[in-house]
């Protein structure tokens, strides 16, 4: 298994910033070309596949085993800003996990509109700095980076979901919906995964995370759409 898809694993929790991904990629007509930035090993691809007549994947990790590229029509292991041009636009660019890894994100949101075409629709995940984990912590005067999550100490950017708003407008997009990922609390405490408590867990990291994104959002996932 490769560094990236080690470190940044996919998760099939219900409204994880996957599940939304999935389904908002769903929910779009079939037949779609979609780019996939980040791609790690290859999850979203394979989660995916037959929704989509073409599927591309930029990933900086070379390591990733063959499986998780193959199911891709082209797969680059390059950075995003290296990554080139292609023959025809995209429907669908989707950038989960990756701006905040940048010291500027404008210029590759830049890339990603001219590697749309008109209409087309790029699909962010940006992590919510002012999560309630994370107020708590500045609460006891604590601002800890981790290994991943929020505060992953590779993050070169915050983002609370008016900034996120304002990056991507300011790029030019259109923002057409925006929802919160519920807190991955199974992940932290596994035992919360698993019966009894599994069902009562889910049910409260949703509805905590519908109806108060701000604080309880563990990240936003945008759909926007290019000017």
């Amino acid at each position: 298994m490769s560094s990236a898809s080690q470190k940044y694993l996919w998760k099939e929790i219900p409204r994880s910033s996957h599940d939304l991904l999935r389904r908002r990629i769903e929910a779009l007509p079939p037949g779609l070309r979609l780019l996939d930035l980040g791609a790690a090993g290859g999850e979203l691809g394979r989660a995916v596949r037959g929704h989509c007549s073409y599927l591309a994947a930029v990933e900086p990790d070379g390591g990733v085993p063959a499986p998780g590229r193959a199911v891709y029509d082209d797969w680059r292991p390059v950075d995003a800003l290296s990554a080139g041009s292609w023959p025809e636009p995209f429907d669908v660019v989707v950038c989960a996990d990756v701006l905040e890894h940048l010291p500027q994100p404008d210029p590759l949101l830049g890339l990603i509109s001219s590697w749309l075409r008109p209409g087309g629709v790029v699909l962010v995940s940006l992590p919510n700095v002012a999560n309630l984990s994370v107020r708590l912590s500045l609460l006891s005067g604590n601002f800890r980076y981790a290994e991943r999550g929020i505060l992953d100490r590779t993050h070169l950017r915050f983002f609370t979901l008016e900034t996120a708003r304002e990056l991507l407008t300011g790029a030019g997009f259109r923002i057409r919906g925006v929802e919160a990922s519920a807190m991955p609390y199974e992940l932290a405490l596994p035992w919360l995964g698993r019966p009894p408590w599994a069902g009562a867990t889910r049910a409260f990291a949703a509805a905590s995370a519908r109806l108060m994104p701000r604080l309880f959002g563990y990240q936003f996932l945008f759909e926007a759409e290019k000017g």
